[in-house]
């Protein structure tokens, strides 16, 4: 099988979809599975997942998607899984660049999540070191006070702070040098749903 069934049984508690050739995982294939608990896609040839693609499974406990061919997952992938409490990534070819920030974060702010398999595989300077140690190193020769949010390196910036313009200067520009292009608010909360 290289597909997700479309028809789908709205009842199903366990799925296991291991050991076929799906490669790619399109939103809202598992829409009408609202009580799935369990889902295992391991050891397909999963390459890709989009974002939505778990949209429906409110009840998702456990989710199998080691022996693929996952690099990364898309910004989003992961939001729609509110319960999950066991993730299985193992003997996945993960590439440790910046796409690999969003599953690191998900993962650092879902501290209820078991998971495991979470190695680099490329670049090679990287190789087998956890995602999570690559990510700490990420921002390690940007100075503190230029990473965003101060000494948390878990999400890099562009540079600069939030409010600074960064600039280069030629020569007879000394005196345009970057300055804030708003001023700073009050700290308080912004939440912001991208999607």
């Amino acid at each position: 099988m290289n597909n997700i069934p479309s028809d789908l049984p709205s009842d199903l508690v366990k799925m296991d979809l291991s050991r076929n050739t799906i490669k790619h995982l399109r939103p809202k294939q598992f829409l009408l599975s609202k009580d799935l608990k369990l889902l295992n896609l391991s050891s397909n040839s999963l390459q890709r997942i989009d974002t939505a693609a778990f949209a429906g499974l409110l009840h998702l406990r456990e989710l199998d998607l080691s022996n693929n061919s996952l690099h990364y997952f898309q910004y989003g992938v992961l939001e729609d899984l509110y319960f999950i409490r066991k993730l299985s990534l193992d003997n996945n070819p993960w590439i440790c660049d910046y796409n690999i920030h969003y599953l690191n974060y998900w993962l650092k702010h879902h501290p209820n999540v078991f998971h495991s398999g979470l190695i680099c595989s490329e670049p090679l300077e990287f190789r087998g070191w956890r995602v999570e140690n690559y990510v700490k190193t990420y921002n390690s020769e940007c100075p503190k006070d230029r990473q965003i949010g101060g000494g948390d390196t878990e999400q890099g910036g562009q540079g600069g702070t939030n409010n600074e313009a960064v600039g280069e200067t030629g020569e007879g520009q000394e005196e345009r040098q970057p300055r804030p292009l708003k001023e700073k608010k009050q700290k308080g909360i912004e939440i912001i749903r991208l999607s």
